[in-house]
């Protein structure tokens, strides 16, 4: 089924603190069934890391391109998002400058205008970004987003790859870390 508000279908936009498409952080479970129709919105625990869940609803649960989820501030009375996640390869969600699922490592240094760092991978915040080092992202998506990065599975066999693994943090433009190509496979605002 398509949802039944036509602007919600063509805008997939993220901005980070205001909106999500065209419904606002303080919206409800049953504004979400009015734009996006009872069949695409369901009701579910939502994986924050580390063993914990928060209540939320999944949106487009049955396509990974359009499937996003969000946590409630108010989950007594379903309402208020606190936090949005999407998760995966590519999704039709943008964040602004076109950052989404699947944004390699290089496309990110260069929206960035410099290096910046992020967490080794191999462990629970792997690949996080942890700061822009004072770059062009950084007032853009400000510290409310976080982006975790990781190489596909068949570019983890390298000496590099076991280079940049654990909990410290490196500057992306490390070869080690540029070789394995990681690209951003889920996102936190």
């Amino acid at each position: 089924p398509l949802p039944t508000h036509a602007v919600v279908a063509e805008d997939w936009k993220i901005i980070p603190g205001k909106r999500v498409a065209s419904w606002r952080a303080s919206g409800s479970e049953s504004d979400l069934i009015g734009a996006y129709g009872s069949a695409n919105v369901r009701d579910t625990s939502i994986v924050l890391g580390e063993g914990e869940t928060a209540p939320g609803a999944m949106i487009y649960p049955d396509d990974p391109q359009r499937r996003i989820e969000l946590t409630w501030s108010d989950p007594t009375h379903k309402r208020g998002t606190s936090r949005v996640v999407l998760r995966g390869e590519r999704s039709r969600w943008m964040l602004p400058r076109d950052i989404s699922l699947g944004t390699r490592l290089s496309d990110l240094e260069e929206k960035n205008g410099r290096p910046f760092r992020l967490a080794g991978f191999g462990w629970d915040y792997a690949g996080v970004i942890v700061s822009w080092d004072g770059g062009a992202l950084d007032s853009i998506l400000g510290p409310s987003v976080k982006l975790y990065l990781e190489p596909r599975v068949e570019e983890r066999a390298g000496p590099e790859y076991s280079s940049v693994l654990g909990d410290r943090d490196f500057a992306s433009n490390l070869p080690a870390m540029r070789t394995p190509n990681p690209r951003i496979y889920q996102i936190f605002v």
